[in-house]
């Protein structure tokens, strides 16, 4: 009885010839060469341009301009830098691509055109199915490639696209991505049609095999690079593990530094030691320099061994001095600002509580972000001029803390600030030429029509900035006696005493008709809110900021993780949209759940409200304006939260809303309100904990389950394959 022969391989003939492209490419071959050879041209000619644009020298430096030089070797010019150096190296990775893929289709087209064809049409069918995944396979080989380059070189497009809103860098981003894509679609459609012939051809299956796993393994690379570096922007490489965050940077630093208006060069001379105090001072330097995406680069220079960058810097930057230790900031494209920063400047000691030793603290993030907005401003503190002579919060040293803003202005100098005070008096007052910013806190009488007028010239044909403070002035009594109120507890602590109803009304600031050519409305009502917590005033409610202000990312709500602020007696502010041109957002309301109402008066209880009053959820009480995208007004319907009596509640601390006028008068310079919140920090020393104290459990018994989990595991395995095997 003779064996049954083995069943026929099926053909896979009539497959292959259902593919238009095999057939086109075995019948048509020198049409098929002369298509490739035309590529081959094409590529070349654009690999020419290309690499005459990326390698070709810079250009020299004009005869009456000299050439850049670099300070720490001034026999070696500087290379060019910036956008025209980035664009040189594009052209020059473009060449590179563009060269390879003429190669690709020059080697294609010319087998094709000089080889003789194959005698028998599957031999040709075989021909044609291994130059389509050759040819193929290499131009998707050299798109992927491309892409995952550029990618990587356009990686801080991502930012600027998401980030910033910069929609003409998407395509630097797209464009790359687009390129990976299809040229893995190029390689899967190359290697579909030698699919069919595989189990019949060893060597076509061979090169099947090895161009998917060669796709594969460099979509496969592409993804990992792609994902690293969106990874790289979004998250940091260093996890500070500290209970207090010590070595973790602030929102506002890494924001600030991330939008760097320019380059800016930093020569750290400190010693290369152990101490922990150096190591904090590098690695704060070294988290600017990663946080800006290297705008922001750092020389680390040994005052021992670097003696020849030390003589440089001495003789271009005066303040470097020998042996001094600090750092020094200089602006490449301005030799002239500059700033030395000893190394003494980065600590400071606070004393402890009472009988507590001092304690030493690290001030090298906030140090470092002051001077670059100080150099920032070349050199120059700005002038702010606060009102005074109708009754303002008073700058200098006065008794009534209640009405002094004495540790406003010391806070605010200390951010690089000149708080000047201003008397609009005279037949023609007139704000100073040098004013930054003019703020007007508080005023307990109305402004005068000349000092008003003043304020209306200097905000319309000046293009200024104003800060208005204008709460509601406090009810004053009368001699007719009443019964008690219940509130005469929280009015005596605003040096008020409630004898009788009071019908004061609330003074008019005189910057009424001012404030609405921009927008804004100043209420001339009493404000009382019924906050959800009942032990909280209705005369002061608790504020927050608006969603409309989020929604705008106004950079004075991004300064803030949560606001928490006592407005005592405030007023309304609305925003209006009568001027055309001017755009007034809501800032802050009145975070309060049981309603808001106006009175016109001071009732005799305000924890009553009167029937007549209309009740809002929420009522504003800060408003900001902006011209154009640049900020111009910005409104508070209170002052008492900035007076020295608030500010002496948080002890040597500063209060919320310092920080928030502090970052209202950056914004309306067009800085980034980055000082105010980046918090000291302090050094501290971690004690083990007694040996009692320590649990020996778990080091005796946990290694024993975890061993016995081990061996179990491995036997199951080998009994399982054995198992098989049997």
């Amino acid at each position: 009885m003779q064996p049954t022969p083995p069943a026929p391989v099926p053909s896979t003939q009539n497959s292959i010839m259902g593919l238009p492209i095999v057939e086109y490419v075995r019948t048509q071959r020198q049409n098929t060469g002369i298509v490739l050879a035309t590529l081959a041209v094409v590529f070349l000619a654009l690999a020419g341009y290309l690499g005459v644009k990326g390698f070709r020298k810079p250009p020299e430096p004009e005869p009456d301009k000299p050439a850049a030089v670099n300070p720490l070797d001034p026999e070696r010019p500087e290379p060019p830098k910036g956008v025209a150096l980035s664009k040189q190296n594009d052209y020059a990775l473009g060449a590179i691509a563009t060269l390879g893929a003429f190669l690709i289709a020059a080697v294609g087209g010319g087998w094709l055109v000089a080889a003789l064809p194959k005698p028998t049409e599957t031999q040709q069918r075989t021909e044609a199915l291994t130059l389509i995944l050759a040819v193929g396979g290499g131009f998707a080989l050299v798109l992927i490639a491309a892409g995952g380059l550029f990618f990587y070189r356009w990686s801080e497009s991502i930012v600027n696209w998401l980030e910033k809103n910069q929609e003409e860098e998407a395509r630097y981003v797209l464009i790359p991505v687009l390129a990976v894509a299809f040229g893995a679609a190029l390689g899967l459609a190359a290697v579909a049609p030698a699919r069919a012939e595989e189990r019949n051809n060893p060597s076509l299956r061979k090169l099947v095999y090895g161009s998917n796993l060669g796709i594969t393994a460099l979509v496969l690379l592409v993804t990992l690079i792609a994902a690293n570096v969106v990874f790289a922007y979004r998250v940091s490489n260093k996890i500070d593990m500290t209970g207090s965050g010590f070595y973790a940077m602030s929102p506002q630093t890494e924001e600030y530094l991330r939008d760097l208006p320019e380059p800016i060069q930093v020569y750290a001379i400190i010693p290369d030691s152990g101490q922990r105090e150096v190591n904090d001072l590098r690695d704060v330097l070294t988290r600017f320099q990663e946080t800006s995406r290297n705008k922001l680069t750092i020389k680390f220079i040994s005052p021992v061994s670097g003696t020849v960058d030390l003589t440089e810097l001495k003789a271009n930057y005066p303040p470097v001095q020998d042996g001094e230790l600090g750092v020094l900031l200089t602006f490449p494209s301005d030799k002239k600002r500059f700033s030395f920063i000893p190394v003494n400047e980065f600590f400071t000691t606070e004393s402890g509580g009472r009988g507590d030793a001092p304690r030493s603290v690290f001030t090298g993030e906030a140090r470092l972000v002051k001077e670059l907005l100080f150099l920032a401003d070349n050199k120059q503190k700005p002038k702010v001029y606060f009102t005074q002579g109708t009754e303002e919060l008073d700058l200098t040293a006065r008794t009534d803390p209640e009405r002094g803003a004495t540790r406003l202005r010391a806070f605010l100098e200390k951010n690089y600030l000149d708080v000047q005070p201003l008397v609009l008096d005279g037949e023609s007052p007139k704000v100073p030429d040098d004013c930054a910013v003019l703020v007007v806190a508080d005023p307990q009488k109305p402004l005068g029509p000349k000092s008003v007028d003043a304020v209306r010239k200097y905000m319309t044909e000046r293009k200024g900035k104003l800060v208005v403070l204008a709460g509601a002035t406090l009810p004053g009594p009368t001699v007719r006696k009443v019964s008690p109120t219940g509130l005469e507890p929280v009015l005596g602590q605003f040096n008020v005493g409630l004898t009788g109803p009071t019908v004061r009304k609330v003074s008019p600031t005189g910057l009424e008709p001012v404030l609405g050519q921009f927008n804004v409305g100043l209420s001339d009502k009493y404000l009382f809110a019924l906050s959800a917590d009942r032990r909280v005033p209705v005369t002061t409610p608790p504020v927050e900021f608006t969603q409309a202000a989020a929604d705008a990312k106004n950079p004075i709500v991004r300064l803030f993780r949560r606001l928490s602020l006592q407005m005592p007696f405030p007023r309304e502010v609305t925003a209006l949209t009568t001027a055309p041109g001017l755009t007034a957002t809501p800032l802050l309301m009145t975070d309060t759940e049981g309603g808001a109402w106006l009175t016109d008066e001071f009732p005799a209880n305000p924890n009553v409200r009167p029937g007549n009053a209309p009740v809002a959820r929420r009522r504003t009480v800060g408003v900001v304006v902006t011209e154009g995208g640049t900020g111009r007004v910005a409104v508070f319907g209170n002052g008492f939260m900035v007076c020295d009596a608030l500010a002496g509640q948080f002890g040597a601390e500063s209060p919320p809303a310092f920080d928030l006028l502090g970052a209202t008068i950056d914004w309306l310079r067009d800085r980034p309100p980055v000082p105010q919140g980046v918090e000291s920090k302090t050094y501290a020393v971690y004690a083990l904990p007694g040996a009692k104290t320590i649990d020996g459990t778990r080091l005796k018994y946990v290694p024993v389950v975890f061993g016995l989990l081990v061996v179990a595991s491995l036997g199951l395995g080998v009994w399982a394959i054995r198992r098989q095997q049997a």
